[in-house]
């Protein structure tokens, strides 16, 4: 994987040099305050420059904190700040880069304004309007459900099914204008008022949006509207600096995907929360089914998401403490563990520089794979390079909401959406378009960056929307796999919004959200603050000449108070923070929401005690200044700049789907006295081989003449209990076996070592094992337990039983239906994938590698000639069944044949058996293959 730097780069400056006097930009800062907040604003707004100094402390300090803002700070915010974009960004020369001192505003209708829009939906529908589905919606047996919003809170709505309601929603799917909608209707012209009726009704109940609601994502709403009259509304302004020469110098930037590939190695793969929750509780109910993404997310007929259908109706503190995750390591934790010795508070020295690159780790045996594209947002002070911010799911996460002010940042947006979908072919990325906290929305307004998009509850203005309702969801290993029905590909969501999806409680959007990181590597950042908390110091950490973290310092409030608890005069505070080491300039704060402070200015320093007002203790980082800055004016005043480089790579991160065999004549479900009977026989699991050797065994050779096939397996959801399936020649039989067999297990039921038996309906798995295959498939779970009853006879050890686990692989590399190296790889991965499972560690490995030289030497107990007669025909069954097999899936289920073929061998521990089995089959394959060499 070669990462590269791409040559276009979005940058954002401050509105002031840093060098800035307020006295100069007193009315230029006045203007800015005006559009940010206009009731401070009216307080300041007659104030002259010269006045300054006789305001009240409190609007002193507001003043400060909103110049300081407006010189350190380069987030986006009204006139605060502005960005830029520049091609051919990096050269191997260097030269400053010049921007333009004045701001170019794009003046964009503020969002909240959408709410003071009104259309007479009659006059609409009169003029051919387009309508749009809500595509949430899905069927219950009798009602259409579908996701509403009321003031701002999102809820399942339901209403009783109504055909025609289906039927308009159905055609609505992509825009479609009324008299088309009228056309596929067939109606007269006597039924358009009723049919305008309903429609209104649909409209009300936001079933329907039509093309004069709000979208989003695309052409800007209002502009799209025709809405003129826009001089005295409030605005959302973007602000740009054009560049007009200069340059970043390559040589800095050399070291950067050499540091992605070390956070890559080094870093720990993310708890997955959520998402791994979900995968678990869908897996338990649908196992590998795919359902509708609705469906899956419906609190009644699926699982979820993260708890969040289960507020409501003041339940949410109960439904929290019932659902209270279990205490988990945290994700500095994890980083300090992997780390070691190699980096630790033990070593941290005072104005000492700790140099990643100088200490040696050992990786990660599977790191996460990158994201095709990433983003680093950083500074350049001289030839170091200041990294705040390394990581993302997509580079235009930072950078969507630019394109609403520049055509270049659309066109470069999309340059980044191409290189993620070519390096993927087989499938669709997707921008998920989603609206609901007015006064924030305003960072979601982008263009349409990828080719398709998902519209939640907005109207799409997209060539071919993607819907809800289409979606389709499957859990395939631990990964999901989402898949667009209609087009038959898989399809991977993207955010290209900076908006903290954390804050909606829509199990939809946040599934999606989510899954953009599924299985990827996404921060790559590495504060040592985050690793080790609470110290009172932090040195800089570095790698090559990037700047990873800064120098910290721990300020308590309480230093800085005298004895009658006021805080000290200034120069006692600048005494003190020099005492503790603290550097010229530092800032302090959360997130993006700093102040700068300069220790030799008493004005700065008087504003840091009133900010310390409402602090008990803070941390505070170094700030340095360049020498030769990167970013200067037109009047060569510097620019702190921010800049927000993009790292990609081509390599494939999303495989297709696979297709899989369909077949409508192959029955799903039996019910109790159909042609399955299914028992669950609930027994201590040491209990479970004598209630299948003395009561299954006799029952079967017993009803021999009524069973057309059967099977077992061990299960432990709910209890210890046995699952026994058996295939009846004659329906009508069925009530004859199930009396049978309940006065076999009369005696243990009426002695409590058989705690209850159930009769159940038969959910066939034919996601898992293929519709096509399905019958084949039990037939061989019949000759797998035939084989397993027989060992009760000789009761062969655990060794023994990993010896009959390999001797049934080895048959499958002499049929040549998996070669040699093809069978090392498959067995490799399955052992690795149990190895994490159980958290194995140094001194787990040294014991099993004791235990695989034990097995070794212990001598096979061997098979009588019924054991092996059983033991030939289960060999058999496999390679026939895997010979059916298409060669992608047959790795697949092998891994699943021989998971239930060891559940059936062992009677507890299963998956951990199953763990040493592989270890040893893999140490096995190994040996043979170096005594062949």
């Amino acid at each position: 994987m070669k990462l590269q730097i791409q040559p276009t780069v979005i940058f954002r400056t401050p509105k002031f040099s840093y060098q800035a006097e307020l006295a100069d930009c007193w009315e230029e800062l006045k203007e800015a305050i005006s559009i940010s907040s206009a009731a401070f604003y009216e307080t300041i707004k007659e104030v002259k420059a010269n006045e300054l100094a006789g305001l009240p402390p409190k609007i002193q300090f507001t003043i400060w904190k909103y110049f300081n803002r407006s010189k350190f700070r380069a987030t986006p915010y009204g006139t605060f700040a502005s960005f830029s974009i520049l091609n051919n960004a990096i050269k191997p020369v260097g030269s400053a880069i010049v921007i333009q001192e004045a701001l170019q505003l794009r003046k964009l209708v503020d969002w909240p304004h959408k709410n003071n829009i009104r259309f007479q939906l009659t006059e609409l529908f009169k003029k051919n309007c387009m309508l749009f589905s809500n595509s949430s919606y899905y069927l219950t047996p009798d009602s259409i459900r579908y996701i509403a919003c009321a003031d701002g809170v999102f809820e399942l709505a339901e209403l009783d099914y109504d055909n025609t309601v289906k039927q308009i929603l159905d055609a609505c799917l992509a825009p479609i204008r009324v008299n088309d909608l009228v056309k596929t209707l067939e109606l007269k012209d006597t039924e358009l008022d009723g049919l305008f009726g309903l429609l209104q009704d649909m409209h009300d109940l936001q079933l329907l949006f039509t093309n004069y609601d709000p979208n989003i994502i695309g052409a800007d709403y209002f502009e799209r509207i025709g809405l003129t009259d826009t001089a005295n509304l409030p605005k959302y302004l973007l602000a740009q600096r054009e560049v007009q020469s200069g340059n970043l110098e390559e040589r800095l930037l050399q070291s950067i995907p050499a540091l992605a590939r070390l956070m890559q190695d080094i870093l720990p793969a993310k708890e997955q929360g959520a998402l791994g929750q979900f995968t678990t509780r869908f897996k338990k109910k649908f196992e590998d089914q795919e359902i509708p993404l609705l469906v899956a997310l419906d609190p009644e007929m699926g699982v979820g998401y993260d708890e969040l259908e289960q507020a409501g109706q003041n339940d949410d503190f109960i439904a929290r403490l019932n659902n209270k995750p279990s205490k988990k390591a945290t994700e500095g934790e994890q980083i300090k563990t992997l780390l070691g010795t190699n980096l630790s508070p033990q070593g941290f020295e005072k104005g000492k520089t700790v140099f990643l690159n100088k200490l040696s780790f050992t990786p990660n045996e599977k790191p996460l794979l990158l994201p095709n594209s990433l983003s680093m947002i950083m500074s350049v002070q001289d030839d170091l390079i200041f990294a705040e911010q390394i990581g993302g799911a997509t580079s235009n996460a930072l950078t969507g909401r630019f394109t609403m002010a520049s055509a270049a940042v659309e066109d470069y947006t999309r340059s980044i959406a191409r290189i993620e979908q070519e390096a993927n072919p087989d499938v669709l990325f997707f921008d998920v378009a989603y609206m609901v906290e007015t006064n924030v929305d305003n960072v979601n307004r982008r263009k349409l960056i990828y080719d398709h998009q998902l519209a939640i509850l907005n109207f799409d203005t997209s060539v071919a929307p993607l819907t809800l309702n289409d979606i389709q969801l499957a859990v395939r290993g631990n990964e999901i796999i989402l898949r667009s029905k209609q087009l038959n590909k898989r399809l991977v969501p993207r955010l290209a919004s900076a908006y903290n999806y954390s804050r909606s409680d829509l199990s939809v959007f946040r599934l999606l959200c989510d899954l953009q990181y599924q299985g990827l590597q996404s921060n790559l950042s590495l504060p040592l603050d985050s690793i080790f908390p609470d110290l009172d110091y932090y040195p800089r950490l570095q790698f090559q000449n990037i700047v990873l973290s800064n120098n910290k310092w721990k300020i308590q409030k309480e230093k800085l108070l005298g004895p009658d608890k006021k805080f000290l005069p200034v120069t006692n505070c600048r005494e003190y923070l020099k005492t503790v080491g603290v550097s010229p300039y530092f800032r302090t704060g959360v997130s993006d929401q700093t102040l700068c402070f300069e220790l030799d200015s008493d004005e700065d320093l008087t504003a840091f005690l009133q900010y310390m007002q409402k602090q008990s203790s803070i941390y505070v980082e170094e700030i340095t200044f360049p020498q030769q800055s990167t970013v200067v004016d037109e009047k060569s005043q510097p620019y702190i700049a921010q800049f927000i480089l993009s790292l990609t790579h081509n390599q494939q991160r999303y495989a297709g789907i696979t297709s899989r065999s369909k077949s409508a004549a192959v029955t799903r479900f039996f019910p109790p006295g159909k042609e399955w009977l299914y028992f669950e026989i609930y027994t201590h699991q040491q209990r479970s081989d004598q209630v299948l050797a003395e009561i299954i065994a006799p029952y079967l050779e017993k009803h021999e003449a009524d069973i057309k096939n059967w099977f077992f397996i061990r299960y432990n959801e709910n209890g210890n209990h046995i699952r026994f399936r058996l295939q009846l020649n004659d329906e009508l039989k069925a009530q004859q076996l199930i009396s049978d067999l309940m006065t076999d297990l009369a005696g243990l039921l009426n002695s409590g070592l058989v705690s209850d038996v159930q009769i159940k309906t038969y959910k066939r798995e034919l996601e898992r094992y293929g519709s096509d295959k399905m019958e084949d498939v039990e037939k061989h779970f019949a000759v797998d337990s035939d084989f397993v009853l027989s060992l009760f006879e000789t009761q062969p050890d655990h060794f023994d039983k990993y010896k009959l686990c390999a001797a049934l692989v080895s048959t499958l590399g002499t049929s040549k239906i998996i070669d040699r190296t093809s069978l090392f790889k498959l067995v490799g991965g399955i052992s690795d994938a149990f190895n994490r499972e159980h958290h194995l560690e140094a001194a787990d490995f040294k014991q099993l590698n004791n235990q695989y030289q034990e097995f070794k030497k212990a001598p096979f107990g061997g098979l009588n000639e019924n054991q092996q007669q059983k033991f030939n025909a289960l060999s058999a069954s496999l390679i026939h069944i895997l010979k059916q097999c298409d060669p992608p899936m047959q790795g697949k289920l092998f891994s699943d044949l021989m998971h239930m073929h060891v559940n059936r061998l062992f009677n507890k521990d299963q998956r951990t058996h199953e763990m040493v089995m592989y270890y040893f089959l893999l140490k096995e394959i190994q040996r043979q293959n170096a005594m062949a060499r």
